[in-house]
């Protein structure tokens, strides 16, 4: 009876064992299952572990409380080398400091944006940080609909204001506001952040498109022209990446549709700039031009002035910037 009785007690123990490693192995595969699909949203977000590359300049005491801020705000855009270079831009890390229009701080809030958006003491950074980063995250939400970069579109809205960039459907064409962005963008890299301005594509691949955009300088603008005695603007960009067999639409939304959109910050030879033109808007512009590298754009420009070579600094309205040797054929 004895015998029977521990070998029943002995059967129990290894049944509980083998219970207790069945549950245990089915609470781990789903928790490994959970990882595996919450890992593409998390790492989507990208918040948590960034950090500032190089921190020179930036007061010793500040560092920690920006990666922190920005971490902690909740959004991709803001990285903490970003969030750096808009407080180095806004107030040279200076607390205390005050514009001549009312902003404060070391963020520059001004009363009216402190009153919805910050908590605690604006002249202190350990409020002022955190809530210029939860501002920051606010703004690129209110711009998210717009296509392109979002940290652009964020910088710029909050220079120039949401309504701006969601008039114009990207970043204003406001010399302020584009140098303000490209400014703060060119710092964040300086303190660690990559800088994404699209695909870089070869430049020996675009020698053709170039030289044959050179080769048309002089010669009229006649709207609805495809050539090769005259052109009018999208003619002229069509044909040059025909050079190259690369087949874009004819007219300027159609290009612009084409794509792919790409940074105007920083804009590669080849690019094809954008703007509203005479008989176009913000949404469907009516002009493009092309960027030739060394400042320079190429343009069939009108009637009066023909095809044309411009200042990239004149190209002041652009509201969009394309790639079309990036697009994925």
């Amino acid at each position: 009876m004895a015998l029977r009785s521990g070998r029943r007690r002995s059967w129990l123990v290894w049944l509980g064992v083998g219970g207790f490693v069945t549950v245990a192995g089915a609470f781990l595969l789903i928790s490994v299952l959970i990882l595996l699909i919450a890992a593409p949203f998390l790492d989507d977000k990208n918040i948590g572990g960034r950090t500032i590359v190089n921190s020179e300049g930036i007061p010793a005491e500040y560092v920690q409380m920006i990666i922190d801020a920005a971490n902690a705000a909740g959004c991709p855009e803001v990285t903490p080398s970003l969030l750096a270079a808009q407080l180095r831009q806004e107030s040279g890390f200076n607390p205390r400091a005050q514009s001549p229009v009312g902003a404060m701080g070391i963020a520059q809030f001004m009363p009216g944006t402190w009153a919805s958006h910050g908590t605690g003491d604006v002249w202190n950074p350990v409020d002022a940080i955190p809530a210029a980063a939860r501002y920051d995250c606010a703004v690129a939400a209110s711009v998210a609909s717009v296509p392109g970069s979002g940290q652009e579109k964020m910088l710029a809205a909050y220079n120039a204001g949401p309504g701006a960039v969601l008039a114009y459907a990207g970043v204003p064409p406001y010399p302020e506001t584009r140098n303000y962005v490209r400014t703060i963008l060119a710092q964040a890299q300086v303190y660690g952040d990559a800088l994404d301005t699209g695909e870089t594509v070869s430049v020996e691949a675009l020698g053709p498109v170039i030289d044959f955009m050179r080769s048309q300088i002089g010669k009229p603008y006649v709207w609805g022209a495809t050539g090769p005695g005259a052109w009018d603007c999208s003619s002229l960009v069509q044909a040059a990446y025909r050079m190259i067999g690369i087949s874009i639409p004819r007219v300027t939304t159609d290009q612009l549709a084409f794509g792919p959109r790409v940074s105007g910050v920083d804009p590669q030879p080849g690019d094809l700039l954008f703007t509203p033109g005479p008989d176009g808007t913000a949404l469907a512009p009516g002009h493009v031009g092309m960027y030739v590298g060394n400042g320079q754009v190429i343009a069939a420009k009108g009637a009066r002035w023909g095809v044309v070579l411009s200042e990239l600094s004149d190209w002041t309205t652009v509201v969009a910037v394309t790639r079309p040797l990036a697009r994925d054929f």
